[in-house]
């Protein structure tokens, strides 16, 4: 009876542990100071193109919270990624201000179609190509998928490097205070 209390506390105390650790590395992820990696400081007021061919052009652009997402058909963490990013935007559909511009990068319109063919895509979404490198140069992305959260003022709040899990709800929560913070509300 006494040993099979003991491995019951054993596996309570390691669970406990391994979801203590889990969160100080979420909580590390999303911290919200600078992320020293990124020499980006505002956003390049940039030209892009379309799916549809036509100009998309930053500078004209009015937003409370602007988040710029690089991503690929090609990328298989994109690929893995991106139903779940596609709900997390759902969830800010209707919120004014909230701007997503996902950014394929070196793809081809007729394989992004395919690639989102049957997914549900929210409202509040401008798809763009980079095809010539010029803007994933311009924010300093060396890979895919890399997001980048602006503010109303253009400043770069923060960098997310790589696939991200954007089921969690400490991503929402980060996002609007981003949200909150930009608006001047908090």
């Amino acid at each position: 009876m006494l040993k099979r209390i003991l491995i019951i506390l054993s596996v309570i105390a390691l669970t406990m542990g391994y979801a203590f650790y889990q969160k100080k590395s979420l909580e590390s992820q999303l911290a919200l100071e600078s992320n020293p990696t990124s020499v980006l400081k505002k956003l390049p007021e940039s030209t892009f193109e379309t799916l549809e061919s036509t100009p998309y052009i930053i500078a004209d652009q009015q937003f409370e919270l602007l988040v710029v997402h690089f991503w690929g058909t090609w990328c298989a963490p994109c690929e893995a990624e991106l139903p779940e990013l596609l709900t997390f935007i759902k969830q800010f559909e209707g919120r004014p201000g909230v701007k997503f511009l996902l950014v394929a990068v070196n793809d081809e319109v007729v394989k992004i179609n395919k690639h989102l063919k049957g997914m549900e895509l929210p409202a509040g979404i401008t798809w763009l190509l980079d095809n010539k490198d010029i803007h994933r140069t311009e924010y300093g992305t060396t890979r895919v998928p890399e997001t980048y959260v602006f503010s109303s003022d253009k400043t770069l709040l923060r960098k997310f490097l790589g696939p991200q899990i954007w089921k969690n709800p400490t991503f929402f929560q980060t996002f609007d205070e981003f949200y909150l913070t930009s608006t001047r509300k908090l």
